[in-house]
């Protein structure tokens, strides 16, 4: 008996439902996750650092002057290279300077191959709004216009849900319509050293004593942004360091590089796990002679951040930074990645 059209198609759609069933792989809609960190380039920037995950990363934003040997090797691999840049208001306060910005990092990336430019604008004067859209808007044509690409560091910070309107020196919408890529920072929710700073006045974030992370608060920063920017373009950026505090009057605290504490005195007490916020803590005596809390970014609290790119469908993500990434961190990271 001839088999008609419905049941052939019947038959060609279980065929293709068993092959994804039996290899786990679809065709061009696959989901590719992606490691998208900042690289913090020394004296010594060596492209055997990123050699081990270079099947993963997708992109690095570069902190230093790279050379051009380091950045075609990331190309050989297809990972692009943005160069990270900074600055105050006095740098785009008028339209001569913007157009003067836009064309220096359009000539860093044409003279030194850089795929793109990503801005680390951080804590500028909230006054500065206006300016600072013209100033994206500038740097995106100039970028676009010449096959780069525009990258931006975002926080998510407490007048972002404090407050109708966002007392923030740039607009989201903005940042959505011009940039190739945004780069959510989801730490320094507490930031270390804390309140005892001056240079912190300007600030947005918690002062006092806290984790530079936790689950809620990345989940709410992704969240945040996910209504002005579309998934595909959205990197969460996690903490691969730590918070330190002296627990005395002075709430005196430090960023500490590591998973554990680095200055212990006598043997090193075990974690204490924080449900609510999915994270580490260590109660331990320093080496000054104080009792410390150490809030840990970690292997588990890392998973536990991964989990949220899983439940928003954001599957770029990115450390802060890469040099100070652990093994087991590492560990946790590519189990995240092989689960596509």
């Amino acid at each position: 008996m001839k088999k008609t059209v419905l049941e052939n198609a019947l038959s060609a759609l279980i065929c293709i439902l068993c092959f994804i069933h039996i290899t786990g792989t679809v065709t061009a809609q696959t989901v590719s996750k992606k490691i998208s960190p900042w690289y913090v380039c020394d004296n010594d920037c060596n492209f055997d650092d990123l050699a081990p995950l270079k099947e993963f990363i997708g992109s690095i934003s570069v902190f230093g002057n790279p050379p051009k040997a380091f950045i075609d090797e990331c190309h050989k691999y297809g990972i692009e290279v943005y160069h990270a840049v900074g600055g105050n208001e006095e740098a785009v306060d008028t339209p001569v300077k913007i157009k003067t910005m836009a064309e220096s990092y359009l000539n860093d990336c044409l003279e030194n191959g850089y795929d793109g430019i990503d801005l680390d604008f951080e804590h500028l004067d909230p006054g500065i709004r206006r300016a600072y859209s013209d100033f994206l808007y500038e740097v995106s044509k100039k970028l676009h216009g010449a096959g780069k690409k525009l990258s931006h560091c975002v926080g998510y910070y407490k007048s972002f849900h404090e407050n109708e309107v966002l007392d923030i020196f740039y607009d989201p919408v903005v940042i959505g319509k011009t940039c190739d890529l945004v780069r959510v920072m989801c730490y320094d929710l507490y930031f270390a050293p804390g309140r005892n700073v001056k240079a912190l006045e300007k600030r947005d974030d918690c002062q006092g004593i806290g984790p530079t992370s936790n689950y809620h608060f990345t989940k709410s920063a992704m969240a945040f942004w996910l209504k002005y920017v579309s998934k595909e373009k959205l990197i969460m950026g996690l903490p691969a360091y730590s918070n330190d505090y002296t627990m005395d009057l002075t709430g005196a605290g430090k960023q500490v590089y590591a998973a554990v504490p680095d200055s212990v005195s006598g043997n090193l007490p075990e974690p204490i796990w924080q449900y609510a916020d999915k994270l580490h803590i260590y109660l331990y005596k320093a080496l000054d002679g104080k009792t410390h809390l150490f809030y840990a970014s970690d292997d588990k609290s890392t998973k536990s951040l991964l989990d949220i790119g899983d439940e928003l469908g954001i599957f770029n993500i990115g450390f802060w930074h890469f040099g100070s990434v652990d093994s087991k961190t590492w560990t946790v990271v590519r189990e995240w990645m092989m689960n596509r």
